[in-house]
């Protein structure tokens, strides 16, 4: 089993354990030396690989993936080429940290690893951030679609967004209650969500606040007491969908959501 900085990789022959870990301890030994220089001795040996015995029954009953999991050959090792970027911001996002383009190793039983030429990802994160990353084996390939991706997300941040009106109006309530999120399944959904009502001038953004980042517009407050938002019964405990009094401040917010597209 080839231990490298707490991970373990298992083989069914030692000769390919081995050849990882002194293929891993290569790679990482600039990082060994410097915290062993830098008194963090305990980070360095933990970091360097290590080979060490593993009884089958054990890694079969215990190991990651099981049997299945186990190597027949030295896995691939690969340099790729790296970006990524954070944004924060739901309606306009803002560039907060920028990798610049970098190089890594990477070895076929990480997930980030890949043979092509380059992958994109962009990931909503809690409170509003968003990561944007491209990597692969091509460099120009990578930066155009970091580029790309950057473009997409701060110029269109609604372009793949998919939002239920009813989900609207628990969130535009939730806003009411002081808490957005109180009634929002997932971070992605409550971005969307957002971007809807405020595309409809119903909330507006806040650009430095963390614990609730929207609040709602003077157009926002009128369209809750109006409909009576906070009368009606506990979103987490009866559907709205089946709540005939939403059917007027749903077609109110369609109509809103028409003239703003």
């Amino acid at each position: 089993m080839a231990v490298l900085n707490g991970h373990q990789e298992a083989f069914y022959r030692q000769e390919h354990a081995r050849a990882l870990v002194e293929q891993w301890n290569r790679a990482v030994a600039p990082t060994i030396a410097r915290d062993r220089a830098e008194g963090r001795s305990k980070v360095a040996d933990r970091l360097s690989g290590r080979v060490e015995p593993c009884d089958r029954q054990h890694w079969q009953r215990y190991g990651p993936g099981g049997m299945a999991a186990v190597w027949t050959r030295v896995p691939e090792f690969r340099m790729q080429h790296v970006r990524r970027a954070h944004f924060v911001g739901i309606t306009t996002r803002r560039k907060v940290t920028d990798s610049g383009l970098h190089v890594r190793q990477t070895w076929e039983f990480q997930s980030w690893f890949t043979t092509t030429p380059v992958r994109r990802r962009v990931e909503i994160r809690p409170r509003g951030s968003v990561e944007v990353s491209a990597y692969g084996l091509d460099r120009e390939a990578v930066e155009s679609a970091f580029k790309d991706a950057v473009d997409q997300v701060t110029t269109y941040p609604n372009s793949d967004d998919t939002f239920d009106l009813v989900d609207v109006l628990k969130m535009l309530r939730a806003l009411a209650e002081g808490d957005g999120r109180m009634y929002a399944p997932c971070e992605s959904a409550f971005h969307a969500d957002v971007r809807a009502a405020h595309s409809c001038g119903l909330v507006e953004e806040r650009r430095e606040a963390w614990s609730c980042p929207v609040v709602l517009t003077n157009q926002g407050l009128a369209f809750v007491e109006r409909h009576r938002l906070m009368e009606l019964p506990d979103p987490r405990f009866l559907e709205w969908e089946d709540l005939p009094s939403l059917a007027w401040p749903l077609s109110e917010l369609a109509i809103r959501a028409a003239g703003r597209s």
